[in-house]
């Protein structure tokens, strides 16, 4: 007896093995090895926990009605508290989920956890919380996701599973949903460090790195992390795997305005999603192909696609997915001035407010603007009132934090997205923009900025230059932004402009400094890529900041250079005190490090030549002479042709 249940133990591994690395149809022969061999011992719990290996490989097959049935034996057979029962109920809940039973689906994993945490099935706890986590996902209720995803990874590291990236990459897809790119890209960094065994989880993250990429505006990286995801896709065959890469896709080309293109990906979703069966995703790829054939000018087909849509997803209560599609529906109609707009409009800011999904509102803001705009003073006032809360609701958004390189060049990016320069050359917004960085608090008064910006107009027209490049900001860093509504990167009020640096916003100049106070050289001199503000070379209000800037540079080149010379680095400190005399030809402090340097490679000639280019320029320009510890150094290296001691290799004050 004992032999016989080691073997089918045996054999039962190796399916869930078989399972992982998806060799499905393997799996679920050694399965069905495993019942017959469990049937004829009479096990059985033997038996049950066949089944339900039999049942997880006919799910990866995407046989669902064959699953249902093997998991309703599985319970017949097993014991009312036994691991054999939790496995199946768990896949119940998973076959629910295909089925359009999401409410059956979290009943069974609830029963399933309950049941794992009584019995110390730490494993079955796991992945019962884990599909929980997806019924959570599919209604948008992100938050509740997140808390039994990061439990399930808890439980995955404790006991050393080789899935245990399966929670993180749920929550990777959770973050980019939500839009939030910081949580998503550290998600990815975990993910990352992970050891990935299975190679459909491969798949997911290479469709993750994919899909920020895109949301990041890193558009030479998107392609090839598809590429990836669609290697392994072909392998394998998950056919969600393959709906969200043609997803992505679809979105990746209505991005890059190439729409053609991007109707056949979706066009393509759907197909898999009709094939496959998988009704989790067919309302997804309808809603995708709905918005390509809109952008295609198919009005007609793509009010189609999202009424479908918003029928399909409200049948299996993906909530989240079923808002994005009513919200595109208002959006077209209201774009082709249909009357049907202001009902669609209430239909879709109805969910937004009712289940909190600003998101959707800040990833579609072109098309949210005008509406909110249109009905915010609609004379229903239902429909005021929910355009005024939805207005609320995206103002509450946090904005994606600004990346600014100042220090040699000038560039502005939302998260890794470049913000095009042209933008900030709109009316002076660049130069709006780079003087309230510089200035206390990034917050000016009206008349400070008109002294700085326009101190030769006349006040009307100066008054009248500035609110245009309030205007011409507001819209580089918000595009699309209405006149009257609020920013939440510029504030303009009683009098005083405020620019807000949303939290993870990183401004060169601030490190710098902040490096240079640290004493930390190294980081600082790699900050320093060339003078504050180049553009704006002749405008006095950059003078005072760009010379401040270049002083602790050299000071940080000056203090690395006392740094690499006490630790007998002669090249390292001849480069840095050539960099400071290309700036300053006059600083005594580096000629004399130089020489030093010089002379530990026995270069006596040039630190001869060193000393009297700069005893020229003092007389030249100056009408001086080097200071004395500098003729004292060099009258000691005109004595003797040998190297001068190293031992005092400070600079003299």
């Amino acid at each position: 007896m004992i032999a016989v249940e080691e073997s089918i133990i045996s054999l039962l591994e190796q399916s869930r093995a078989c399972e992982q690395k998806a060799d499905f149809p393997q799996a679920l022969h050694l399965a069905q090895q495993a019942f017959q061999r469990a049937s004829a011992q009479g096990d059985s719990e033997g038996m049950a926990e066949a089944l339900t290996c039999m049942g997880m490989a006919e799910y990866r097959l995407g046989h669902y009605t064959q699953v249902r049935a093997l998991a309703s034996q599985a319970i017949s057979l097993s014991a009312e508290r036994s691991r054999s029962r939790a496995d199946a109920l768990i896949l119940l809940g998973i076959c629910a989920m295909e089925q359009d039973r999401l409410a059956e689906m979290e009943t069974h994993l609830l029963q399933a956890a309950d049941l794992c945490c009584g019995l110390g099935y730490d494993f079955g706890r796991f992945r019962a919380l884990h599909n929980l986590s997806q019924v959570y996902a599919l209604r948008g209720q992100f938050e509740l996701q997140m808390a039994a995803d990061e439990e399930a990874y808890r439980i995955a590291c404790a006991l050393k599973l080789p899935q245990r990236s399966t929670p993180l990459i749920a929550m990777g897809f959770a973050y980019l949903r939500m839009g939030n790119l910081a949580r998503a890209r550290h998600t990815l960094q975990r993910l990352d460090g992970e050891r990935i065994e299975s190679l459909q989880n491969q798949g997911y993250v290479a469709l993750l790195h994919g899909m920020l990429a895109q949301l990041e505006g890193n558009d030479s990286a998107v392609l090839s992390y598809y590429a990836q995801a669609r290697q392994i896709a072909e392998k394998i065959g998950d056919p969600a795997l393959h709906c969200l890469i043609r997803l992505g896709l679809s979105r990746h080309y209505r991005l890059q305005g190439k729409v053609h293109g991007a109707l056949q990906w979706a066009e393509d979703a759907v197909t898999w999603a009709k094939r496959t069966l998988n009704r989790r995703m067919f309302g997804r790829a309808l809603t995708e192909r709905g918005y390509a054939a809109y952008l295609n000018h198919d009005f007609e087909a793509a009010l189609t696609d999202l009424k479908l849509a918003i029928f399909e997803l409200g049948n299996r209560q993906q909530y989240f997915d079923q808002t994005i599609a009513a919200f595109l529906l208002a959006a077209f109609l209201f774009q082709r001035g249909a009357r049907e707009a202001k009902q669609a409009w209430r239909s879709a800011a109805e969910r937004i407010v009712r289940y909190g999904f600003a998101c959707i509102l800040e990833q579609e803001r072109a098309l949210a603007y005008p509406l909110i705009e249109a009905f915010l003073e609609d004379e229903e006032g239902e429909v005021a009132q929910l355009s005024a809360r939805c207005l609320e609701l995206l103002q509450a958004v946090p904005p994606l934090p600004l990346v600014i390189t100042t220090l040699g060049d000038f560039v502005v990016r939302q998260g890794n997205r470049v913000i095009p320069p042209i933008h900030f050359k709109r009316r002076r917004a660049g130069e709006l923009l780079r003087l309230l960085l510089i200035s206390p608090r990034q917050s000016l008064k009206l008349e400070q900025v008109i002294e700085a910006l326009c101190p030769q107009k006349s006040p009307p027209c100066a008054l009248d230059l500035v609110h245009k490049a309030t205007s011409a900001l507001r819209r580089a860093l918000e595009p699309g932004i209405p006149n009257h509504f609020p920013s939440r990167y510029l504030e303009v009020d009683e009098g005083e402009i405020r620019l807000h640096l949303p939290p993870g916003s990183w401004v060169d100049f601030v490190n710098f400094e902040a490096a240079v106070e640290a004493q930390v050289w190294l980081e600082a001199i790699e900050l320093y890529q060339g003078d504050l503000y180049p553009q704006d070379v002749y405008a006095e209000w950059a003078i005072l900041p760009r010379e401040r800037l270049r002083c602790l540079y050299l000071r940080a080149l000056l203090a690395l250079a006392q740094r690499f010379l006490s630790q007998h680095k002669p090249r390292e400190t001849i480069d840095l005190c050539q960099r400071i005399l290309a700036i300053d030809p006059w600083q005594e402090q580096a000629v004399f490090l130089a020489m030093k340097a010089h002379m530990l490679f026995n270069d006596r000639s040039a630190a001869i030549r060193l000393y009297r280019s700069l005893a020229t320029i003092l007389k030249e320009d100056l009408g001086v002479e080097p200071q004395k510890f500098l003729q004292e150094l060099y009258a000691a290296i005109c004595q003797t042709p040998e190297s001068i001691s190293d031992t005092d290799t400070q600079a003299q004050p």
